[in-house]
């Protein structure tokens, strides 16, 4: 039983971990499209450093440790299980991994001065930024819930159907112009 409760707290701390990657991508994108000038988008550019390390690493260790400790509880061909270990790595992974790819072009245009201030704001304010935080966010939420109150598969599907489309209504409001 030992085993199961090191990889039960393991488990639940990279579930900690991820959220707050969340957090503070989310609160990085507040500012960053609230940002009126290119100084104060600096700082929120990249506020920790190798947040994408944290972000994969506690993806994979979800997913692995996951997976055990589904297989101890005899849980294996559960409907919630299953909607599980699919939705997480199917919904975190491509859309980290282009929002990785569009903050490290953000970072590279603001190094090098690359790009007029005009269009340096508008790359902070793409709308897929929005999107990919939002989806990513809805995914940690539906499966978060599905797992905690483990449905039947219409309603794995519906836990993490109904997040995804909670998010992209959310991601069509207008935030903000401005933090001031």
């Amino acid at each position: 039983m030992a085993i199961h409760s090191l990889v039960l707290i393991i488990h639940v701390t990279a579930v900690f971990v991820l959220c707050s990657v969340l957090c503070v991508e989310g609160l990085s994108l507040v500012h960053l499209r609230g940002a009126s000038t290119l100084a104060e988008a600096q700082p929120w550019i990249e506020p920790v450093r190798r947040l994408r390390v944290f972000a994969v690493s506690s993806v994979l260790t979800i997913q692995i440790s996951g997976i055990y400790l589904v297989y101890r509880t005899s849980s294996f061909g559960k409907a919630w299980a299953n909607v599980a270990m699919v939705a997480l790595p199917l919904l975190m992974v491509p859309f980290g991994n282009i929002t990785a790819r569009r903050m490290r072009a953000i970072r590279q245009t603001f190094r090098l001065n690359e790009a007029s201030r005009s269009e340096s704001l508008g790359m902070l304010r793409a709308p897929f930024l929005k999107i990919s935080l939002g989806v990513r966010t809805a995914a940690f939420f539906g499966i978060f819930m599905l797992v905690s109150i483990k449905p039947g598969l219409w309603g794995s599907v519906g836990f993490v159907g109904t997040s995804l489309i909670f998010s992209l209504l959310l991601s069509v409001v207008p935030w903000r112009s401005s933090n001031r």
